[in-house]
């Protein structure tokens, strides 16, 4: 734990995974969070899959990349297997419009490239608020880029 965490985050255990097969944006979500969380990185969404099953996160950090590769199906996928938790999508560009396919989806929440550590942090604690206080905070609150 590092100087500066909130104990009741700390605490309170929740998970977190970061997938995405690059090791340097694992790293640095991981990095992000991982004073006030249980954060785990993995390079696969199947991967993701079969470890969620075992550990039951309550966040799902996933890059673009790894929903193209897999298809939006994916997100379905997901959120019947794992349905306590929340998924954070990390788009490249904004003006893609992936994000409204992500939300449409199904996602709880999307941050679009370059992120700053503050933003993710602020994302990150905004959703496990909402899955705390049952899920009241409407998805637009939550989709602030």
């Amino acid at each position: 734990m590092q100087i500066g965490a909130e104990m009741t985050k700390v605490v309170e255990g929740r998970r977190i995974f970061v997938v995405d097969d690059s090791e340097i944006f694992r790293a640095a979500i991981q990095f992000a969070l991982h004073d006030e969380y249980e954060t785990h990185e993995l390079e696969s969404a199947t991967g993701a899959l079969a470890k969620a099953e075992r550990m039951k996160p309550d966040l799902l950090v996933l890059a673009e990349d790894v929903i193209r590769a897999n298809g939006l199906d994916l997100i379905q996928e997901y959120l019947a297997r794992i349905p306590d938790a929340k998924i954070l999508v990390i788009i490249d560009q904004i003006s893609s419009g992936f994000d409204r396919e992500c939300v449409a989806a199904g996602v709880h929440g999307v941050l679009a490239k370059p992120l700053r550590i503050e933003l993710v942090r602020d994302k990150v604690d905004a959703l496990l608020s909402a899955k705390k206080k049952s899920d009241t905070n409407p998805l637009s609150v939550l989709n602030v880029r």
